[in-house]
């Protein structure tokens, strides 16, 4: 839920997440804390504040982590409008309540701390007078070996700042939950929020990327739980539909996409004709990715640290969602070319499986006739099936060299864009979907050029996310774009960029 949004008050021009000084403008902050709203909602609403640039959360440095993690979410979920929080944000916390949705904090816990004697940092907190250096090196550190109260308060500020251009970055590079996933753990508290917040995929999922161009670190058991990885197991596996009698258990490998990795290639080369009308899953951690997923986001891009052990959590998790892939085909024959903590993760899946040992008794096992299938047409149709959850009707061809390949008709259909790990659209494929109403976006009686802005859009599909190739159009043009924000935002917030146009009528129908 974090974003970058610009935001005008009294005439001064505020990116998110920012930092506000209460001290430079009138805000009504009313005469109630917000908590006071759970204790006495009647005398709540009576002296709540009523500022109307803002929405203004008093009072919630006293809640506990989990009610805080409530209430952020709670609030972010029924309003579009920027947040605010005063006196909660440190340099430490400021990650996970800017994740949580908060769009601007205020200084005054840093200058606080400060006259407590506090030096902050990014990662914590130090008492300046216990401490023999000054390891920031802000301009007030490098310009002073000593501070008083109030050079120290402007340390812990600018130290605030600093991360607030950090945390820009890491969300304008889609890189943020890996950020945050990392900073938290310097602290339990914080640690507790973002599985609390993961607790509540339901809520914040509505504005999380399904596709992403950043690289997926799943690098702690917390990672089961964030997302991307929730999304496309549960996508992946609503979406399988394998057509072979045979499946293939396979280990991931750490180049990406799998076929291309040195492991995958000499596989395929020593099965040679054995692997026609093979279905095939690779077993990895925290993914599970059948092959017809493997140019799919984050399947397509993703880094796991790699020890050679296997944590029973972790042959739990990926064993039950192996089981579930396996469950969705009617296979004759199950053949598991595993060892180490793969093997155990497919022996706690409870699956009928022959285990092989060697390339050479794998091909002696698959080497029969088999029901053949096009394994890059097969691609295709789930790759369609789990972006837009419809099942495209049509006779398509595949060209091009893997994984950069598109799919014709007598026109071009789509093409994969290995950068986000999805499918790009073109003129047959957009019109189908709009014959599904499948993320599409109505706009109004313009002809869109470069951008389309929420303030022009009417109708759109509450399922799009941001970064979702969506078809808009209106009574005379349709087209392609990219989401900007989500579908639900594009039509309640009426300002910012909603979609970013790929391609507009003329060339959808002339490639």
């Amino acid at each position: 839920m974090a974003r970058i949004c610009r935001v005008e008050i009294e005439g001064r021009v505020y990116e998110s997440p920012g930092i506000i000084d209460p001290r430079e403008h009138d805000f009504d902050f009313g005469k109630a804390p917000y908590v006071l709203k759970e204790i006495d909602p009647k005398r709540f609403e009576v002296l709540r504040g009523r500022e109307r640039r803002l929405v203004i959360l008093t009072g919630l440095g006293v809640l506990s982590p989990r009610r805080l993690v409530e209430v952020l979410l709670e609030v972010r979920s029924k309003t579009h409008d920027p947040l605010y929080v005063p006196a909660l944000a440190t340099p430490k916390n400021l990650p996970i309540l800017v994740y949580l949705g908060v769009d601007f904090v205020d200084p005054i816990l840093p200058i606080i701390k400060a006259y407590e004697g506090v030096y902050m940092l990014e990662t914590g907190e130090f008492e300046l007078e216990s401490m023999k250096t000054l390891p920031c090196s802000c301009e007030v550190c490098r310009r002073n070996d000593e501070l008083d109260e109030e050079l120290l308060a402007a340390h812990n500020v600018e130290v605030m700042r600093r991360q607030i251009e950090l945390v820009k970055e890491h969300i304008r590079r889609e890189n943020f939950r890996n950020f945050v996933e990392a900073h938290v753990k310097f602290d339990p508290e914080l640690t507790a929020m973002l599985r609390i917040a993961d607790e509540r995929y339901e809520i914040h999922e509505r504005f999380h990327p399904v596709f992403k161009k950043s690289k997926l670190l799943p690098t702690s058991e917390d990672s089961f739980e964030r997302p991307e990885v929730k999304t496309f197991l549960r996508r992946a596996v609503e979406a399988y539909r394998p057509k072979g009698k045979v499946l293939l258990i396979l280990p991931c490998s750490a180049k990406k996409p799998y076929s291309l990795s040195k492991s995958h290639t000499r596989i395929r080369r020593a099965l040679g004709d054995a692997l026609v009308g093979v279905e095939e899953i690779v077993v990895s951690s925290p993914l599970v990715v059948p092959r017809v997923f493997e140019l799919t986001y984050p399947a397509v891009n993703y880094d796991v640290p790699v020890t050679g052990r296997w944590s029973e959590s972790e042959i739990e998790f990926v064993s039950r969602w192996l089981s579930r892939f396996v469950e969705k085909g009617d296979f004759e024959l199950v053949v598991a070319y595993v060892e180490g903590g793969y093997r155990r993760v497919v022996e706690r899946a409870g699956v009928d499986v022959r285990f092989v040992e060697t390339l050479e008794e794998l091909k002696r096992v698959l080497d029969f006739d088999k029901d053949p299938f096009d394994p890059k047409l097969s691609l295709f149709e789930h790759m369609v099936r789990y972006q837009f959850g419809v099942d495209y009707v049509g006779s398509v061809r595949a060209r091009g060299r893997y994984p950069n390949l598109e799919f014709f008709e007598a026109d071009r259909v789509a093409r994969v864009d290995t950068r986000y790990g999805m499918l790009d659209v073109y003129a047959p494929l957009a019109k189908f979907l709009l014959e599904k109403n499948a993320y599409t976006v109505r706009i109004g009686d313009f002809i869109p050029k470069g951008t389309i802005f929420a303030a022009g859009v009417e109708e759109a599909d509450e399922r799009i996310r941001p970064n979702d190739v969506v078809v808009f159009y209106n009574d005379s043009v349709f087209g392609v774009g990219r989401a900007v924000m989500s579908g639900e935002e594009m039509v309640e917030l009426g300002k910012g960029k909603a979609i970013e146009v790929r391609r507009t009528a003329s060339s959808l129908w002339h490639p």
